[in-house]
């Protein structure tokens, strides 16, 4: 028995669900890297430790939202036609 026996409901998978995994899966190791690449700079600039956090969220999310769409963007442009 397959996971998806239609073929459309599959394709709507790939579409809408797929990016959304993408971006759970890797926001955490965005949160690492960022935290490593913006982190030590950071502390020089701020004394406490909750506006480094708020701004590394923002800053994670950000990329994270825009990889999504960057990926979704040439999916579409490579698969779109398929």
């Amino acid at each position: 028995m397959r996971l998806f026996p239609e073929k459309e409901k599959m394709n709507t998978f790939r579409k809408k669900g797929l990016p959304i995994i993408f971006a759970v899966a890797w926001t955490p190791m965005v949160w690492m890297l960022m935290v490593a690449l913006l982190g030590p700079a950071m502390q020089y600039l701020f004394a406490d430790w909750r506006p480094i956090v708020a701004i590394l969220v923002v800053s994670t999310l950000l990329v994270v939202f825009g990889l999504v769409g960057l990926f979704r963007r040439y999916a579409l442009k490579i698969f779109g036609d398929r």
